[in-house]
């Protein structure tokens, strides 16, 4: 399938969950943060330690894709699966809306964020390792990547295509490098103390 008809399908999918009634920002009473970046940035490593540090429900896209069946077939030429993302959409839709009903924040992670409807996500940070991108050529390589498949996520993170298309669906987007413990800590701190102070509808 060529490019534009992965957008294309890609914009349909994000305009039916869009349509979908659901969960909104204007009723929960915690927040739900999407943590997005290439793979390798420490997306997973991160949500699980602000979702452990302030109590939220933690919701990992690509293992819900694996263990609920969402991933069909093999593109080769990508070196990955083809998603079937209305369905997806319809599964997340339901656990977003189930941890509102009950009162609870959640932890989104997930390598791209375009295809999500805005009125999820109190909030969005993306990850890069674009300062240090032998780190992330070093992460991707111990996952047992292959050179190709290295190569395009390392210079994914260098021309920031994740970034800016964080920046291109959502308004309040967080930008930060991930290259260290330090890094990491600092901006659980940062998000944890925002998620603490969140307000509803703001």
């Amino acid at each position: 399938m060529g490019r534009r008809a992965r957008i294309s399908r890609r914009a349909t999918s994000r305009a039916s969950a869009m349509a979908t009634p659901g969960t909104s920002p204007k009723t929960r009473k915690k927040p739900f943060v999407l943590i997005t970046g290439v793979p390798g940035t420490g997306k997973t490593t991160l949500a699980d330690a602000l979702a452990e540090r302030v109590g939220a429900e933690r919701l990992d896209v690509g293992a819900l894709a694996r263990s609920e069946g969402f991933h069909g077939v093999y593109d080769a030429e990508m070196d990955t699966h083809e998603l079937a993302e209305e369905a997806l959409l319809d599964r997340m839709e339901e656990m977003l809306a189930s941890s509102e009903e009950r009162g609870v924040g959640c932890v989104v992670d997930y390598h791209s964020c375009e295809l999500f409807p805005e009125r999820w996500f109190d909030r969005v940070c993306a990850l890069t390792c674009v300062e240090q991108t032998a780190t992330l050529y070093e992460r991707l390589s111990d996952r047992g990547y292959s050179e190709k498949k290295i190569r395009e996520n390392v210079e994914c993170d260098i021309f920031q295509v994740v970034v800016e298309e964080a920046k291109d669906s959502f308004e309040n987007v967080t930008v930060r490098s991930n290259a260290t413990l330090d890094d990491m800590e600092e901006t659980v701190r940062e998000l944890a103390e925002w998620c603490e102070n969140f307000k509803r509808g703001e």
